[in-house]
């Protein structure tokens, strides 16, 4: 259960089912609403070898995997290993 002493109290999000488990999703509140308007990115294909992996898209992009969520926040991907498949056009923030 999340209070306001969890690290994502500050933010009202909704609930989905996936894969018949009820999750919560971050991206709908909307202080991540403003994440794909204001932020610069670039296009690019996700590489062959590293569908469902945006650690290994990250460590890529930005010499660290630690910028996957980023990668997920800004191309509204709740799911990497259904929604980030080798081919698949995605943005990569500038940062």
């Amino acid at each position: 259960m999340l209070n306001n002493k969890s690290r994502f109290g500050m933010l009202s999000f909704k609930s989905m089912r996936h894969k018949g488990k009820l999750s919560k999703v971050i991206t709908t509140s909307p202080k991540w609403q403003n994440l794909n308007t204001s932020t610069r990115y670039n296009l690019t294909r996700v590489p062959n070898g590293m569908s469902g992996r945006p650690d290994l898209v990250s460590q890529e992009a930005y010499n660290t995997p630690e910028y996957w969520w980023l990668i997920c926040a800004i191309n509204n991907i709740s799911d990497p290993f259904e929604q980030l498949i080798a081919g698949k056009i995605i943005k990569l923030p500038v940062i």
